[in-house]
Formats: structure tokens, sequence, C-alpha cells
């Protein structure tokens, strides 16, 4: 992880990081897992063998997924694809996650600090999470990114909504060669590099997976994308991360 000068923007680099099996106090089948940002937010990288199960769970943050490769089903919510954004509130029971064939591999972010894995027949959802679960009439969402219409955020660069009602969720499409403007926003981001190549003002070149976070308020100078253009999936924290062009 570089942590870039005076400013507080932190860049993720996946390359960087050892595999580690996932711990469980309780001696369970986990599987290996990147840590990327372990404090609050928090990010990391996991993958499955094919047909691997981990059984009915709750987490102490709300928690989001991001498919990257293969597929998995979790329950009545179906099955879950490359492009696929899924979503998940604190203190719900679900699964059993199960991988397909060829494995999967995904991005985990919780909204907290380190994410906890809980088991449902071990763990009881405390009080205050289960009050607040009341406040949903579903306690998981999912957006696949191609479905989601486009709209002109500048000259070369399209966003699409993923998500508008927390988790708060953009992808930002860049044409090759494209330029997106010095800018900032109103709340923390994290945001993933989902595809293709960045140059950031400043703070040096991004591939693809690597990662960044950056602080409410934070200026991220010109953002220019490589040959093959990039597309950023950004998430804001506490609200949506609309974006605040400088000049």
């Amino acid at each position: 992880m570089d942590q870039s000068n005076n400013s507080g923007a932190e860049h993720y680099r996946p390359s960087d990081i050892e595999w580690e099996l996932f711990h469980d106090p309780h001696g369970r089948p986990t599987t290996p897992v990147r840590m990327l940002k372990t404090d609050g937010p928090s990010f990391l990288e996991t993958k499955f063998e094919p047909h691997f199960e981990i059984g009915h769970h709750w987490h102490p943050f709300d928690t989001l997924y991001i498919i990257m490769d293969g597929n998995m089903t979790i329950g009545p919510e179906g099955n879950f694809e490359p492009g696929d954004i899924r979503w998940i509130k604190a203190g719900h029971h679900y699964g059993p996650e199960i991988s397909g064939e060829n494995g999967v591999r995904f991005f985990l972010m919780a909204f907290g600090d380190e994410i906890g894995l809980n088991w449902a027949d071990m763990y009881e959802t405390p009080d205050d999470l289960a009050k607040r679960l009341e406040q949903f009439p579903q306690a998981w969402g999912r957006q696949n990114m191609a479905d989601a219409p486009a709209s002109e955020l500048a000259p070369g660069c399209q966003i699409r909504t993923l998500s508008a009602d927390n988790p708060y969720i953009h992808l930002v499409q860049i044409e090759p060669g494209g330029t997106l403007p010095a800018h900032h926003h109103d709340v923390g981001t994290y945001a993933l590099l989902y595809k293709g190549t960045l140059e950031v003002e400043g703070e040096g070149a991004f591939n693809t997976e690597d990662s960044r976070w950056a602080p409410k308020g934070h200026i991220t100078a010109g953002t220019t994308a490589g040959a093959e253009g990039a597309e950023v999936i950004v998430i804001g924290i506490d609200g949506m991360p609309n974006f605040q062009f400088e000049g």
C-alpha cells in the first residue's frame, strides 16, 4: 500500500499483499484472502475453490460484494457472475454461499472495521442491528454494471449509478486516453479500478484491480485513462459520491 504525500489518499495493490487463510476462531473451513484495507471501511479480495460452501452467517457491518471471476449462488438470492454487485445489511442472516464449477473470486468491502464472520447457528443478531434491519424492506440488493443506464459525466467520460440508496455506488467509464478533470467528493470514497489503467497526477499509475481510498474533500488531480480506457467503481461512505469539479 502506498500513501500519497500530503494528501491522505491511499493506493492499494493486490500484488503487494500475500494470500492468507481467513481466520475462523471456531476452526470451520474458510477461504484464502488478501487483506487490502483493514480499517474502516475495510476491503479484501477472496476466492473460493470449485463447489466450496460457506454456511449461513451474518456480518457486523453492511457489506458489499464485487464479483470478478467465476460464479456463486447465495441462498434464495440466486446466481452471481462477473459484473454483478451485491450488498447486504449488517446483521442479516444469509446463505449458503456455494461457488460454481470454476470457483469464484470477488472483492468484499465492509462499511466499518475489519470484516467479521458470525455463524448463524452460533450467534444471534444483536438487538441494535435487529432493530436497524426493521428499517429495510429488503436486507440485500444486487445490480449488474452493464444494466445501469449511462449519462455523460465529462467529455469522454460516462457515469452509471449502480446504487443510489446506501450503498452509494457509481461506475465511471473513461474512453482510451480520456481525462477526468480534477475533482473532489463531499464524502469519503473507495474506488476500485475494475478494468484498464489510469494515471493520477501526483499519485502515479493504477493498474487493473488496484484500489484507492480518498477522505472527504480530498482533491483528486487530473486522471487519464490508458490505451484501453478505464472503468472505475466509486463507492461513497455515508453519502452519494457526486463529482465536484475544481475550477
